[in-house]
């Protein structure tokens, strides 16, 4: 029975093989004739594996065969992400050249810059041989002129239709359009903003457009505008290029596109998706068109522009990254990286049972064949004992992986260098071999070695850090390949591996190098402005105090005005230098708070009085507050210091309207202060940048552009944000918004009370001391020329007695019949803290009103625990200082006392 089988069997292959020959010398003997092979070059923007390229090549080659048309296809990549414009001109006028001997029937050209830079590189083929392009997103017309040998299509940026697209999936308030400084990058920018003033007007009342230029931004702002972007904004971009997707993979909002470039099969450009063709589509119609044209159908003369056929397109794997809902997508959208099982899941349940039922029917067999495959794999792992001793003499270790018992194989040197534990063989397993690699690294090996089993064709490297017993990391680099063979499950892995540690040593030392080199230009820019802020009010200063003394034939009314600006300049460099020491604080870290009950309508009622007298007269000063008043606990300097910046700049730039200043509370229970102006307004481009340290909107406009950085930095000491909203020629407003608290929110009689008011029984009686016909001064003042500055202020009045130190102060007092002092903080022998100290343990009432040179509010603080009943600050203002003297001593009421 079982010959009778053989016989039948051996009888039908013997039928089967005569058949076969027969057909051959049939096909072979035959005439026909030869069917015509179109020479088709198609040139690509991008490197040659780009992840869209490989769809882009389907739709060429469905689009040939579709037609029916026997063609012969020449890819060429351009890559152009690496090249200058000059460079693609003279590498495709080479290609050209190179074509002669075989010249194309048709060239196919795909995106932007390969089309634009075929078409201008002026070799003859660009006029006497048909030329198709597609992909095009900013196509320039001019080119084409004089060209009747080119058509192609086009890819329609449609703004609108996008903005639509993401507000169907999230919430859309900011719309952030990323571009950059390149010809494609301007072009789109203008296009962007052609779309955008054709939108309907609800657009422009519901979105806020902004450009982003990455490469033009510092790095830091840029990563963090990208990751700590807020819930309602989203980013467009008008072209791709391959940093993008560094950006836009670690932000937590989606990016668009406008054109179909940077996403695609196992591509993970960072663009959740758009409206335009896909890949696919483009090299389709390219080729369509092109079949057209070489059978005839259509002349290339004729043909014109066309746009692709455009659709919804996505990115299954940036949906999964921002856990969006595939349901919330329009049903006519495709979707790139999609895994077979979404899209086919009803068939692969059913084709996993079936392949179940076939695994229980073949498990036999399979162990048979496991058996088998075991030997081979004993064998050949004998044969590569030998090549690890070509190694022996260097320092480069040979291994082995095998993927079916997860076991690694290494010369035995290895583990002395990495001082692995060698036990009894030179095997380890995955999981042991991934605990003594650094955790940051294990996933990434773990990556391409899955990559390297899945495309055995090629070949892979990475770096990693590998523990030894001293719990160290040891950087190490290994390059492998796969080893395929037709018994095996899953192809082994061969490679060797070196210690690199040397070299990550080295370029550590170049980082900080680096690092160093840019702290000292940093720090010589802030010199150099630092230098320009202080020259330019000093210049003023020096140049006119030299004209008032050389000068006798100044008038009256020229001299006014010359005092008045040295006093302008004066206070200018006076506060760059207060800018400057609470910058050097803010960047020691050494700031310190002290938080007390504040009264925000007082403290805004004294800093429109402090500003009334430098605004102009058309500009008037308003004060908002709300009906029920708020107290809350701040440090009261320093917000008076964030305040009075806000308020000085809105008096520099407002010359008519209005100046409103004010606080309100909302119901997230904030106390927010503003400054808003009807001033010049900033540009929204710079809003971004205007906290940056010596930002200036108006480069000719004085100031040391350190106040609104200072501003920033104090408010998020204090817990709070401060934000600005303006247009250009409308104004600006700037607010400040600090949380609220139980103990803020409780209302305390005795804190409304104005603490800046003296109160009458602390304010010391003049008629204390009337032994002598004027009252008595006693000045304490180690500099000469500042005792004399404040002689000639005070005038021939009292009678003024000096103290050279605090010691000196004392004994005076002591000796001396005294109705009020003036005493400077910082003296020799004993300074004047201490000597206030000594006195107010002889006098409690005596006025004692300390000065400074010092620029810190904690100096006030330490004043007033110790006892003065008032502060003034160098460079003295006369007029203060006359008001402060006339708040203790009432000259008037002296004399009739006296007479």
């Amino acid at each position: 029975m079982a010959k009778k089988k053989k016989i039948i069997l051996l009888t039908t292959l013997v039928a089967v093989v005569m058949t076969t020959v027969i057909g051959v010398l049939v096909f072979l003997l035959n005439p026909r004739d030869k069917e015509q092979i179109y020479k088709i070059l198609v040139i690509h923007s991008y490197k040659e594996g780009y992840s869209w390229g490989e769809e882009i090549n389907k739709g060429i080659s469905t689009g040939f065969s579709k037609n029916h048309l026997n063609v012969s296809l020449k890819h060429f990549y351009l890559n152009c992400e690496q090249l200058n414009a000059k460079s693609e001109l003279a590498i495709l006028y080479k290609l050209l050249e190179e074509q002669k001997e075989n010249k194309p029937d048709l060239i196919l050209v795909e995106d932007d810059q390969a089309t634009f830079s075929l078409i201008t590189c002026e070799h003859p083929f660009t006029k006497n041989i048909p030329i198709i392009f597609a992909g095009v997103s900013y196509l320039n017309y001019d080119i084409l002129i004089g060209h009747n040998n080119i058509t192609g299509f086009e890819c329609k940026k449609e703004l609108q239709k996008c903005i639509d697209l993401a507000r169907s999936i999230s919430s859309v308030k900011y719309i952030n359009v990323v571009i950059d400084s390149t010809i494609l990058g301007k072009a789109s920018q203008k296009e962007i903003i052609e779309q955008w003033k054709q939108l309907p007007a609800s657009y422009k009342t519901d979105y806020k457009l902004r450009f982003i230029s990455p490469r033009d931004t510092r790095t830091f702002n840029v990563l963090f505008q990208f990751r700590y972007a807020q819930n309602d904004e989203i980013f467009i971009l008008p072209r791709w290029d391959f940093t993008t997707s560094l950006f836009s993979n670690i932000s937590n909002r989606p990016f668009y596109s406008l054109c179909n470039e940077g996403i695609g099969k196992n591509m993970n450009g960072g663009i959740l998706g758009g409206i335009f063709p896909t890949s696919f589509q483009q090299g389709y119609d390219g080729a369509c068109l092109a079949a057209d044209i070489l059978l005839k159908k259509k002349v290339i003369t004729h043909v014109p522009l066309q746009y692709h056929a455009s659709k919804p397109v996505y990115d299954w794997l940036q949906i999964k990254r921002l856990d969006l809902s595939p349901s919330s997508f329009p049903p006519e959208s495709y979707f790139y990286n999609m895994p077979a099982f979404e899209k086919y899941k009803t068939v692969i349940i059913i084709i996993s049972v079936i392949v179940a039922i076939l695994l229980l029917t073949a498990c036999y067999m399979l162990i048979r064949e496991y058996i088998k495959k075991k030997r081979i794999q004993e064998q050949l792992f004998s044969n590569q004992q030998l090549l690890y001793q070509v190694f022996h003499a260097i320092n480069f270790y040979p291994w082995l992986y095998d993927p079916n018992n997860e076991i690694f194989s290494f010369d035995k040197r290895f583990f002395s260098g990495t001082d692995i534990p060698f036990i009894k063989s030179p095997q380890i397993g995955k999981e042991e071999i991934l605990q003594r690699i650094h955790p940051d690294d294990r996933e990434n090996i773990n990556a391409q070695i899955r990559n390297s089993i899945k495309h055995p064709e090629k070949r892979g490297e990475c770096e990693f850090r590998i523990g030894n017993r001293n719990d160290k990391f040891e950087w190490w680099k290994i390059a492998f390949s796969a080893i395929t063979t037709s018994s095996e499950k899953a192809p082994r892995i061969c490679g060797i591996c070196f210690s690199i540690e040397e070299v990550k040593q080295h370029e550590k030392e170049l980082i900080i190098a680096k690092d160093m080199a840019a702290q000292a230009e940093l720090k010589q820019s802030f010199l150099a402005n630092i230098s320009h802020e202080i020259r330019t009010p000093l210049n003023v200063i020096v140049g006119f105090t030299n004209l008032l003394t050389d000068n006798d034939d100044i008038t009256d009314e020229e001299r006014h005005e010359i005092i008045q600006t040295i006093n302008k300049n004066c206070e200018t460099l006076l506060k760059l230098i207060n800018d400057i020491l609470e910058l050097s604080l803010l960047e020691s870290g050494k700031i310190e708070l002290q938080k007390e009950f504040c009264n925000p309508h007082v403290l805004l009622s004294r800093l429109i009085e402090q500003f009334e007298s430098q605004k102009t007269e058309n500009v008037k000063f308003k004060l908002s507050t709300p009906i029920h008043p708020v107290i809350f606990k701040t440090d009261e300097i320093r917000l008076k210091n964030i305040l009075s910046n806000l308020i000085h700049n809105a008096v520099k730039f407002t010359h008519e309207g209005t100046i409103t200043i004010g606080y309100k509370t909302n119901e997230n229970k904030e106390i927010i202060f503003f400054v808003q102006d009807t001033g010049c307004g900033i540009c929204e481009k710079k809003l971004l940048v205007i906290f940056d340290h010596f930002y200036k909107e108006d480069e000719f406009t004085q100031g040391s552009g350190l106040g609104l950085s200072i501003s920033a930095r104090i408010t998020k000491l204090l817990n709070g944000v401060i934000k600005v909203d303006s247009q250009k020629d409308k104004g600006s407003c700037f607010s400040i918004i600090f949380p609220l608290t139980k103990e803020d929110k409780a209302e305390n009689p005795k804190i409304f009370m104005d603490t800046y008011s003296p109160k009458p029984e602390n304010v010391p009686k003049a008629d204390r001391y009337n032994n002598f016909q004027k009252p008595c001064l006693l000045i304490a003042e180690d500099i000469e020329s500042n005792f004399l500055l404040l002689q000639t202020i005070i005038g021939n009045k009292y009678n003024i007695i000096w103290a050279k130190n605090g010691k000196e102060a004392v004994d005076l007092f002591k000796s001396e019949t005294v109705n009020m002092i003036l005493m400077d903080i910082k003296m020799p022998e004993m300074n004047g803290i201490e000597a206030l100290k000594e006195i107010r343990k002889i006098s409690s009432d005596i006025p004692i009103v300390m000065q400074t040179a010092h620029a810190f509010d904690r100096d006030r603080e330490i004043a007033e625990k110790a006892g003065c009943n008032g502060f003034i600050t160098k460079p003295i203002n006369p007029q203060i200082l006359r008001d402060m003297i006339n708040r203790f001593i009432n000259i008037d009421s002296y004399k009739r006392t006296n007479n």
